[in-house]
């Protein structure tokens, strides 16, 4: 999966959603930073449609290692967060 430079919100950061409203067909959220809303069907079995989600929840999902590893340093930025003695 491959992200753009912008990841949708203020400064180029990923959205940080919160859900609003859920039931058995869809999910609706809205981004705490900028105020956008999503909606996101749920399939056959009530889980999210995969690609879309990962995409727009990439705050959540993103990790040291991996193909997600550059956003992880945008985003988290770890060598502001060592502790020097």
């Amino acid at each position: 999966m491959r992200y753009a430079a912008r990841l949708g919100c203020r400064f180029g950061l990923p959205h940080d959603f919160k859900t609003i409203h859920e039931n058995k067909h869809a999910k609706w959220e809205v981004c705490q930073l900028c105020n956008v809303k999503k909606r996101y069907v749920k399939g056959f079995n009530g889980r999210v449609k995969n690609t879309e989600y990962l995409k727009d929840h990439v705050r959540n999902f993103a990790q040291k290692h991996g193909a997600t590893k550059r956003v992880y340093m945008r985003v988290y930025q770890p060598e502001k967060t060592i502790i020097k003695i």
